[in-house]
């Protein structure tokens, strides 16, 4: 894989701020706000500074992926969405299933490089969060040493994605744990069919897209794709 500020308050605005009770006989009242008007701020996860794919040159605005992922028994939907291009970037939303919503709206490299981002949560009933800052951190140097595999398969298949049939290569390894004696195999599939929004990998000089990745512990599947993509933070 190519792989604040300071707030001053002027004496015109300070008569405006506190015209209500110089205008009045009566004391100032303080209405309750409706819990369902108030705006909280969101729980900003942590975000690393680089994407996965390194050829969002290739995605036009518009085009969505969408991914249902699984971890450690947690499952979850996660959609991808190309929003537009500035300079050299394209600015991707992020935006996972829940309640509330996820929404991650970043501005990435073609090269996969975070150059800014925003968050908001999106409950399913009340207002949205604020829009915050989201920053991006340095993710690890180096991926973590592994054994190397027993063995390993390279095939074409045709997938189903949805309602499409893909054409695809299948990648399968197989790993050995001596200290338990025991096997497992991971496998991952890629298709020129694909948008590379989320990942990317050259295969015979063509770049493809990840159609899906299983493993024991976890696993990243494609669910569909298309065009035509709304954001939710605009």
């Amino acid at each position: 894989m190519k792989r604040s500020d300071m707030k001053r308050i002027c004496f015109p605005a300070l008569l405006l701020l506190l015209n209500g009770c110089f205008a009045c006989g009566t004391g100032s009242h303080v209405q309750p706000v409706d819990p369902g008007l108030k705006v909280h701020q969101p729980t900003v996860p942590a975000l690393p500074d680089r994407h996965l794919s390194a050829r969002l040159d290739l995605v036009a605005p518009g085009t969505w992926v969408r991914y249902r992922q699984s971890k450690d028994g947690y499952e979850t939907t996660v959609t991808l969405g190309a929003v537009r291009t500035e300079d050299q970037s394209l600015w991707v939303e992020v935006v996972e299933d829940g309640d509330p919503k996820k929404a991650s709206l970043r501005r990435i490299a073609f090269d996969g490089r975070v150059l800014e981002a925003r968050f908001r949560e999106i409950p399913a009933s009340g207002p949205p969060s604020e829009i915050a800052d989201q920053p991006a951190s340095p993710g690890p140097d180096d991926e973590p040493s592994r054994v190397a595999p027993s063995g390993a398969k390279d095939e074409k298949k045709t997938l189903t994605v949805g309602a499409r049939s893909v054409e695809a290569r299948v990648f399968q390894r197989v790993f050995r744990d001596e200290s338990v004696g025991r096997e497992h195999a991971e496998e991952e599939a890629w298709s020129k069919d694909v948008p590379p929004l989320l990942e990317d990998l050259e295969i015979d000089g063509a770049v493809t897209g990840l159609v899906y990745r299983k493993a024991p512990a976890l696993s990243n599947v494609l669910v569909e794709w298309g065009t035509g993509y709304t954001p939710l933070i605009k």
